[in-house]
């Protein structure tokens, strides 16, 4: 029993090289969101009893260029067709979503492609269909570590937002794809905002006056309660009315926009999400709240 059990779990290995123990340029907070995001796929992607290996490389790619690391992720899992490997990074395009019933957003690998673009990186992958992937990302090297791993604010989903933003985000979403989704724009992006989230819209008040975020964003489909009612409740509460609520739906009627905005919604933004759109949402209504 103990042996066919074993066989159920993953290994994750980190590959021993002196290539560890060298610098690149990159921002901390969007490299760790990048490697943990590859890593994540590797491993949902992966078979029962399979493998994750993780390796560093240092390339030389000239005497006048500069040397690059890179880091690989390979994984034993379902594999990708040549096919499916241009739209890997498209938004929205969940590669091989048939073969599995793991859920997810389709938006992960967009977001490692553009902070990569951003970093001056690259990424890229190889795979055998039934054998696995090898995703990789390559960054230029430094000789400090005065260099490494700080801040590089070439790029914001809004402009001139401060990166070290403090404040909480409130979401009611009983699908956890789309929590997936706002965690992975907001910790790549906003990393100074708190996200919490429920499925539970009944006791919608006593949650919003217990945890009092700066925004309170809100699905309209959730169990037990539709979200127009959770606006209603929330606008007739002296002590939550105040708090900033944006729908976030797949529902894109426009009766239905105009109703919750008369309703008291500050915004009504549709499913699937658009990144920029919702940043600058957020931006513009964090700290107008209580």
């Amino acid at each position: 029993v103990q042996h066919n059990a074993a066989k159920l779990y993953q290994t994750l290995e980190l590959k021993d090289s002196p290539t560890n123990m060298l610098c690149v340029k990159a921002d901390q907070q969007r490299l760790k969101q990048v490697l943990l995001n590859l890593i994540n796929n590797a491993v949902k992607y992966n078979h029962p009893g399979g493998s994750v290996v993780i390796k560093t490389e240092l390339l030389q790619t000239g005497i006048a260029e500069i040397p690059v690391i890179r880091v690989s992720i390979t994984d034993t899992g379902i594999g990708i067709s040549t096919e499916d490997i241009q739209k890997l990074f498209l938004p929205f395009e969940r590669v091989g979503a048939e073969k599995t019933e793991i859920e997810g957003t389709g938006l992960g690998l967009t977001v490692v492609k553009k902070l990569m673009d951003v970093m001056g990186g690259n990424v890229g992958v190889v795979s055998t269909p039934g054998e696995g992937s090898t995703f990789w990302i390559e960054l230029p090297m430094v000789e400090s570590t005065q260099y490494a791993a700080g801040k590089n604010d070439s790029f914001s989903g809004t402009e001139n937002v401060p990166s070290n933003i403090s404040a909480t985000i409130l979401y009611f979403e009983d699908n956890s794809s789309n929590v997936e989704l706002v965690e992975q724009i907001l910790g790549s992006q906003r990393p100074g905002i708190r996200l919490i989230s429920t499925k539970n819209g009944d006791h919608s008040v006593d949650f919003v006056m217990e945890h009092k975020p700066d925004l309170v964003l809100l699905d309209l489909n959730l169990p037990g309660i539709h979200g127009s009612e959770v606006l209603k409740l929330l606008q007739a509460e002296e002590k939550t009315k105040a708090i900033p609520v944006v729908i976030i739906s797949a529902d894109a009627m426009p009766h239905q926009l105009q109703r919750l905005i008369v309703a008291g919604a500050k915004k009504y933004l549709t499913k699937p999400l658009d990144v920029i759109g919702f940043l600058k949402v957020v931006d513009e209504w964090i700290g107008k709240g209580i």
